[in-house]
């Protein structure tokens, strides 16, 4: 349905009173937050946007949904108290048709809150759809809906239960990351100066979430558990956020290697602007000209059937959330000097010094924009297709339950 979205223009909790049933406050805007980007195309190339968003299943592989308030990250503002807001009206005009939303959740009883809390107010309306199946989306397209994926983008909530994993299956989550930068009982995080690789539990938790039917995740990994986990899984593994090492030599990148790997293996991979991290030499500068760059060279590398988008925005101030959460490698107290050997960390909050936003993808809201990025370059309808939608649709078949 591309841009026909059938929003009726429901906002989070509308069915309650604010003020006495949840702390209301006023939140960031949803739609042009920030000026367009300008890729000068002709009349005729938006025409030809507009046709694939309109003929094609868009699927974003990586996003965080809610509305962030005006000020955050300043301590006087309250937020996610246990009741977040759905930006109804950015996926209302994003063109997107299915999402991969993301709880950043270490903990049981969060990963528990956050589907719970969000289902809740998604239950109240009829725009936003949960998708526990392949026809959920394919239905969320033809009726001019969103389908919301949800995500656990750390498995540490896990714990050391493997039955878990069927626990948060039942709940609703159908994407998991093994780490979050950090390491867990399942594996090393991109963040550690050492790499162990998947351990004997990280190893029983991806074929359980092969046979459940979990899409297992590594763009946070270490370099070694990530090679380990796409080895051990009898899934294509879904690497929704990342980019190359070629062209942007830090941590938050991962290798060739294990990209082409995990084509081979019939998987995705998904590229990021996140944390202001994939600046190229070609493009120094936080725009979406380095997703655009880092998206071209995976298609020379990878072939144009694994390559997808996972922006990893969310409606709100980028900048300000990252700088004020000074990076100290993996979550410990003290800075540990890193060996001159290996890969070099990156700091996003040094990154985003004197920044505002990523140019022309600003939020899930500017998705398109890869699009029209797309179009300029020169790619063909059928690429784009794939690239924006196609290629997440195969992962989530080949890994979803029937």
């Amino acid at each position: 349905m591309g841009r026909n979205k059938k929003w009726s223009g429901y906002t989070s909790w509308s069915y309650l009173t604010p003020g006495i049933d949840f702390d209301q406050y006023p939140l960031e805007k949803q739609v042009d937050r920030v000026p367009r980007y300008d890729f000068g195309l002709s009349k005729t190339q938006e025409e030809r946007v507009e046709e694939i968003i309109e003929k094609n299943i868009l699927i974003d592989l990586h996003e965080h949904t809610h509305v962030f308030p005006e000020g955050y990250p300043n301590k006087n503002v309250k937020f996610f108290n246990g009741r977040r807001f759905k930006a109804y009206e950015g996926l209302a005009h994003s063109g997107i048709d299915a999402v991969f939303d993301n709880c950043v959740c270490p903990s049981f009883e969060q990963a528990v809150e956050f589907v719970g809390m969000d289902m809740c107010d998604l239950d109240h309306q009829e725009f936003l759809i949960q998708a526990r199946n392949v026809d959920d989306i394919i239905r969320a397209y033809r009726e001019g809906k969103v389908a919301i994926i949800y995500t656990l983008e750390t498995a540490t909530a896990i714990d050391r239960e493997v039955d878990n994993v069927d626990l948060f299956f039942g709940l609703g989550y159908r994407s998991m990351g093994l780490v979050y930068s950090d390491s867990n009982m399942l594996g090393s995080g991109l963040a550690e100066t050492g790499d162990g690789g998947l351990t004997d539990l990280g190893y029983d938790v991806v074929k359980r979430m092969n046979k459940t039917g979990i899409i297992v995740d590594v763009s946070h990994a270490g370099d070694r558990t990530a090679l380990d986990t796409v080895e051990a899984s009898d899934k294509p593994v879904l690497i929704s956020h990342c980019g190359s090492r070629t062209l942007t030599n830090t941590t938050r990148m991962l290798p060739d290697e294990v990209l082409q790997v995990c084509a081979e293996k019939d998987g995705v991979i998904g590229v990021e602007v996140a944390g202001f991290a994939p600046r190229t030499e070609k493009h120094p500068e936080a725009s979406i000209e380095c997703l655009l760059e880092h998206l071209e060279y995976l298609v020379d590398l990878l072939g144009i059937d694994h390559v997808g988008v996972g922006p990893d925005t969310f409606f709100g101030d980028h900048a300000a959330m990252y700088r004020a959460r000074r990076h100290r490698g993996a979550r410990g107290h003290y800075i540990r000097t890193r060996p001159k050997d290996l890969t070099p960390s990156y700091d996003a909050a040094e990154l985003a010094q004197g920044l505002d936003y990523v140019k022309g993808l600003e939020s899930p809201y500017d998705f398109v924009n890869v699009a029209r990025g797309l179009v300029r370059d020169g790619y063909s309808n059928e690429e784009i297709a794939k690239v924006m939608g196609l290629n997440g649709l195969r992962i989530v078949k080949n890994c979803w339950t029937k």
